[in-house]
Order: C-alpha cells, then sequence, then structure tokens
C-alpha cells in the first residue's frame, strides 16, 4: 500500500523516489497518483511527504482534476521555451530534471525503480545527484492492497467470471460433429470464436483482456501456456482449458481466473485430473493465511497431488507430467505481482491478493487447471472470484 512507501524507501536507505511514465505503459505512475492519462509524467516522493508531479500545460489541469495528487510542479514556462526553439523536452532531459531537482529536492539519494528512462537516469547523474536502483522497492509496496483495490480486484473477477459464465454457455449449447469439432450454427467454433466471445463480454462489463486469454484444446492444454491458435477447433470429449486475465479499463485492475471444461463425456483420467485439482485448491486454502510460509502453502498443493498420483516439478525438479508450474502469484495492476509464490523463504502478508493455480498436465490428455484470485486475510483467504463452481463437464 502506498502507507508502506516512506518505511521501504527507509529500510533502502533512499532520500527521494523518481518514478517517469504514464498510466498504460507503467502501473506504477497510476498507483501513486491515480492518473489515467497516456501523457507521460514525472513524479518525485521524498520520503515522509505527499509525492510531487511535475508536468505541463493540458497535462497539468487534467492531473489537478482527476488524480489524487496534491502537489504539483508546473513545467508549462520550461517546455515552452524549448518549443520556441524546435526542441521537445525529450531533447532536454539535464534541463528538465535540473528544474525539478533545484526546488524539490535537498536530500543525497535518489531511488529509481526497474521501470526508469535511462536519458532521465544519466541526467541526474550529471547533476550530481546519487542514484540508487531499487528495482523492486516499488512492487513490495503493491504487494499489500487497500480496501478500495480489493474492490477494484473484486469488479474484475465479476466481470472475468461473468464472461466466461457466457462462453461457457456458448459452448454448451453447440453440436457435436464429424471428428467430434463442436459446431455453433452449424460451422466449426474455433478459438478465435471463443476469444472473441470473451473479448465482446468484457468490454460489456468495461473490461478488456489485458494481454491474450488461453484457450487451449485437448492435448494442446498439456502446454500449460499455449494461447490457442485461431483456427484451432474446439472438440468435444476433450478438456477445455480457459484462462482470462482481463483489466478494467478506468480502474486498471485486473483478475486471473481459469476454468476447465468438456462438452461430452470426460475420460475417467480427466475426472481424476479433474478432482486432484480441486481437492489441491482446498488444501492450499486450509494453510494460507497471514504469517504463514509460502512454501508451506506451495507443498499442501503438490503434496495432495502426489496422494492422487500425479506428481510436480517441485517434488521432482525432471517432471515433465502433473503440475509444471508454480502455484500462483500476486495479481493487481499487474497480471503477475508481488508475492511471487515461487519463492520458498517468504511468507504472506494480509492484504496480499494472490491467483491459486492449481493444475495437472498429461501428454496423452492435455491439462485440467482451476483457477481464482484470493485475498489474504488473519483468518480463511477471501475469495474474489465468485461462481462456476466444480464445472466438469456440460
Amino acid at each position: 500500500m502506498l502507507e508502506d512507501l516512506d518505511n521501504l524507501m527507509e529500510i533502502e536507505e533512499i532520500d527521494s523516489l523518481m518514478v517517469s511514465g504514464n498510466a498504460f505503459d507503467n502501473p506504477d505512475v497510476y498507483w501513486l497518483t491515480g492518473f489515467r492519462s497516456p501523457d507521460n509524467i514525472l513524479c518525485l516522493h521524498n520520503r515522509g511527504e505527499e509525492t510531487i508531479v511535475a508536468t505541463a500545460f493540458k497535462t497539468l489541469e487534467r492531473l489537478e482534476k482527476e488524480s489524487f495528487i496534491e502537489k504539483t510542479f508546473d513545467l508549462t514556462e520550461l517546455y515552452q521555451s524549448f518549443m520556441e526553439r524546435g526542441e521537445r523536452a525529450t531533447d532536454n532531459p539535464e534541463k528538465v530534471m535540473d528544474a525539478v531537482l533545484k526546488e524539490n529536492f535537498d536530500g543525497e539519494v535518489i531511488g529509481v525503480p526497474r521501470r526508469f528512462p535511462s536519458d532521465l537516469l544519466i541526467a541526474i547523474q550529471n547533476l550530481g545527484c546519487e542514484v540508487k536502483p531499487v528495482p523492486d522497492l516499488l512492487l513490495q509496496a503493491r504487494a499489500t492492497k487497500s480496501e478500495e483495490e480489493i474492490k477494484m480486484i473484486e469488479k474484475a473477477g465479476e466481470a472475468t467470471i461473468c464472461a466466461l459464465s457466457n462462453v461457457i454457455e456458448l459452448i454448451k449449447n453447440t453440436g457435436i460433429g464429424a471428428n467430434d469439432v463442436l459446431l455453433s450454427d452449424g460451422e466449426p467454433l474455433t478459438v478465435r470464436d471463443v476469444k472473441q466471445a470473451l473479448n465482446h463480454n468484457l468490454l460489456d462489463m468495461t473490461a478488456e483482456a489485458a494481454e491474450d486469454s488461453i484457450v487451449a484444446v485437448g492435448q494442446m492444454g498439456y502446454d500449460w501456456h499455449y494461447l490457442g491458435a485461431p483456427d484451432d477447433k474446439i472438440k468435444a470429449n476433450v478438456p477445455i482449458i480457459m484462462d482470462v486475465f482481463p483489466r478494467l479499463k478506468i480502474e486498471r485492475y485486473v483478475a486471473d481466473v481459469t476454468r476447465t471444461v468438456v462438452k461430452g463425456t470426460p475420460s475417467d483420467k480427466v475426472r481424476e485430473m479433474f478432482y486432484a485439482v480441486m481437492e489441491a485448491g482446498d488444501a492450499v486454502l486450509d494453510e494460507m493465511t497471514a504469517g504463514a510460509n509460502i512454501d508451506d502453502v506451495n507443498m499442501a498443493c503438490y503434496n495432495t497431488l502426489k496422494e492422487h498420483g500425479f506428481g510436480s516439478s517441485r517434488l521432482n525438479p525432471g517432471a515433465k507430467e502433473g503440475m509444471t508450474h508454480s502455484l500462483g502469484h500476486g495479481i493487481g495492476l499487474e497480471v503477475h505481482e508481488y508475492p511471487s509464490m515461487y519463492v520458498r523463504d517468504g511468507e504472506f502478508k494480509e492484504g496480499h491478493v494472490v491467483a491459486i493455480e492449481p493444475g495437472v498436465y498429461l501428454m496423452n490428455e492435455g491439462g485440467v487447471r482451476i483457477e481464482n484470485d484470493f485475498v489474504v486475510t488473519k483468518d480463511k483467504p477471501k475469495r474474489t472470484t465468485m461462481g462456476l463452481e466444480e464445472i466438469l463437464y456440460l
């Protein structure tokens, strides 16, 4: 949360944190300002003080109306002087930095995050300021969510479940043609059709695909990040993995949900995979609480799958079948955030929001994955993606 920023800066021994970019290219900017704009701005957070945003012209006017920033630094006069010479601000990074720092910085060390323009970094150094890379500081601060952020993630989850529900209904209402290909209005149903339906439904909920969606049919689902080729046919009697991770168009927060369905009759092995994955997910929820060791939660999943006869790359690093990816990841303004569940020495904190995605993948069957999003609390985790419970076959 924003409230954690100053403490993290003190730990890193930096006096100020500088962030540059816009809300669409750099989520750190939106998180620091609440300013949804394609225009680049410069943010300076001096430890213990309010964040200052430096910008110019109409961008400054909109910032003052639309963001939660109360302190601004007007660069209009400086930018105007550049324009009179036929230049741009990007041609003069050192002059911009000099103006901003001379009026707004009296410390010694400026921290810069992973996403930071190299020309601005060099300009700061040329002005004699000490620069310290703090690549993970903002990710650490963003890892715990405020109540308002959690509401936005819940809203994204509602949009995702609604879109998936409608697409599952589309699949349910298909016929079965030659070679088990599903038919919609007499035509083969393809991955392109399913993704278009997902996208249309998301737009109706003021959301959009953050990157793409995964629609993997049958044995193609063995590769757990296979996106699905547009012309892939949706087929009966095999698992169809649909992994959807959209972003709210206005609020910018994401959800991440996966459902696996079969139109027709799943094989006995796919049924075994499905129920093993369901039980692994339940075992995770029994362990995931504030203060819990992340790897203990991971092991609850992998050990449950082992009890059902399915291996994992965690218990057997050379495994090519079973669960061959990590259990989950943090979500927020991006699909993959902190906390990382790949680590073995971290612990969950109250306010973490994580996507939990147990899965089993077999070469001859494909994959089964079920993914939901949860808020970590002092007690049982709070699920934010409600609906479509225990659906396997249609």
